[in-house]
């Protein structure tokens, strides 16, 4: 079992905060984060005012234990040619 959370803030690793938490009752974390990526998608696309930015994923002693992959460095950038 794992719970997922839905935070606002720079970065998922340290929120600044805690937008809302549920729990997901499954022993595969891959099914977890896909959970969390789907909600959050759907609380931005359906309740944009709540400010919610990333997901983490915690194992039940409240450890982080996941988060969205991090892009390379370069994936936003288009000045170079």
């Amino acid at each position: 079992m794992f719970t997922i959370e839905l935070a606002r803030g720079s970065s998922w690793q340290e929120p600044v905060e805690t937008i809302d938490r549920r729990y997901c009752d499954t022993d595969s974390l891959e099914f977890a984060l896909a959970e969390a990526l789907h909600w959050l998608r759907e609380i931005q696309q359906t309740a944009p005012a709540r400010g919610a930015t990333h997901y983490r994923v915690l194992g039940q002693d409240g450890t982080v234990i996941g988060g969205p992959a991090r892009l390379p460095a370069s994936a936003g950038d288009q000045s170079s040619g």
